[in-house]
């Protein structure tokens, strides 16, 4: 699975967002090296330790990018909302399920999480972006 680079198209004009986007990418990227370069003895618990810090990292950045919706009166909370809780229930389940030792992390994980990651900040991040340039206008 090819890693992550940020490109100014992702940004959604907003420092605090961007970089904790930019950290989130981080963290998929490390997981996505440990994948592919991490020896087998130490590999089951680096892939559930990144994976738990993926999850971590997805509530705290929710919980931000909400506040901030919340504030800037976004129209499409709601919606956001659910598309982070679904996400974040989803991470749930691979996390208990790696931990567990019913999941193997492999390409077709890492290929939905990648997929979520960038769709959700190409397109659904940059719907409120669109909403505060044109509120600013």
């Amino acid at each position: 699975m090819a890693q992550i680079e940020w490109s100014d198209s992702m940004s959604v004009k907003n420092a605090v967002i961007d970089t904790q986007h930019k950290e989130w990418i981080a963290i998929y990227n490390r997981l996505d090296h440990v994948l592919l370069h991490g020896g087998s003895n130490e590999l089951f618990n680096a892939v559930a330790d990144a994976f738990q810090a993926m999850q971590e990292y997805a509530s705290y950045h929710f919980r931000q990018e909400e506040q901030y919706l919340k504030e800037i009166h976004y129209p499409d909370l709601v919606t956001h909302k659910r598309l982070h809780t679904d996400f974040d229930d989803q991470l749930y389940k691979y996390s208990r399920q790696i931990r567990n030792g019913e999941l193997i992390l492999g390409s077709e994980v890492m290929s939905i999480l990648k997929n979520w990651l960038l769709h959700h900040i190409m397109q659904e991040d940059q719907k409120y972006c669109v909403f505060v340039s044109h509120s600013e206008s």
